[in-house]
């Protein structure tokens, strides 16, 4: 069949059609119409080799569901179906659509799990998936979000099921309530309390050192009964401590400063 005449990405978009229910689009002006370019339908738009590179269909009335041959519109960019109907879950073959950089479903009924191919999207700067009932993780999206309302999900809480979707790129979160709020980060605190705590002992260190240097250069002199270490440190400080011999004093003292700094960084 010669390709001139039936363009592939044609047969594309209306399997498309057919799987969403065309028929009960609210607007359906040049769709499968056999007499016309396809770039000439509703919410299509082509490049200059009539590629499709934008769908946008949002509050049309589509029902049914995505269909799998959205895979195969290679040269899109931008898929946007929000305020619809359509169920089933998001194609597993999307993350094929490596041009792809607005994907937005919002406010449909899709369900099931996001696709691991979300990943492979690296021109992903839109990613619009609330107001649905998806569940599982996001993957780690290869782009940054350039907005606050650039990657939405149903990341928030409450939920409509036991925890709420996973979504660690995403920089806003949308409850079962509809309320949005900006994602928060999640910091390591594994890694900083380590980073606190080695700070911590190379400090006591660094203070022990300076003693024990002070003692030996200082040996077989007369020495005041008041340290000029005790005197600087202050003599009711905790931090007296590290100039104390005593294990149990070093202990209570790096304890004492871990727990400080700790407070500091987080509260």
């Amino acid at each position: 069949e010669d390709e001139t005449w039936c363009p592939p990405e044609r047969n594309f978009l209306k399997a498309f059609y057919t799987d969403a229910k065309g028929q009960e689009w609210t607007n359906v002006t040049g769709w499968i119409n056999e007499f016309n370019n396809h770039c000439e339908w509703h919410g299509v738009k082509c490049n200059e080799e009539d590629k499709v590179i934008k769908l946008m269909l949002g509050n049309g009335g589509l029902s049914g569901r995505i269909s799998d041959v959205i895979s195969s519109l290679t040269s899109i960019e931008t898929l946007d179906l929000r305020d619809n109907d359509l169920k089933g879950s998001i194609p597993n073959g999307i993350g094929k659509l490596v041009n792809l950089s607005s994907f937005i479903v919002s406010y449909n009924v899709i369900t099931g799990s996001i696709p691991d191919g979300f990943g492979n999207l690296s021109n992903l700067q839109l990613l619009h998936i609330h107001g649905n009932s998806l569940r599982g993780t996001v993957p780690l999206l290869a782009s940054k979000g350039q907005h606050y309302s650039s990657f939405i999900s149903d990341c928030g809480s409450p939920s409509v099921f036991d925890s709420p979707l996973d979504c660690p790129s995403c920089t806003m979160c949308c409850n079962s309530q509809s309320e949005c709020d900006m994602a928060e980060k999640k910091t390591d605190f594994g890694m900083w309390s380590l980073v606190f705590i080695g700070s911590a002992v190379i400090f006591a260190l660094l203070i022990l050192s300076t003693t024990v240097i002070k003692e030996i250069c200082t040996s077989g002199q007369n020495v005041p009964s008041t340290s000029n270490e005790h005197y600087i440190v202050g003599k009711d400080s905790v931090y007296s401590f590290f100039l104390s011999s005593n294990v149990t004093a070093w202990v209570f003292a790096i304890a004492v400063l871990t727990t400080q700094t700790l407070c500091f960084v987080f509260f």
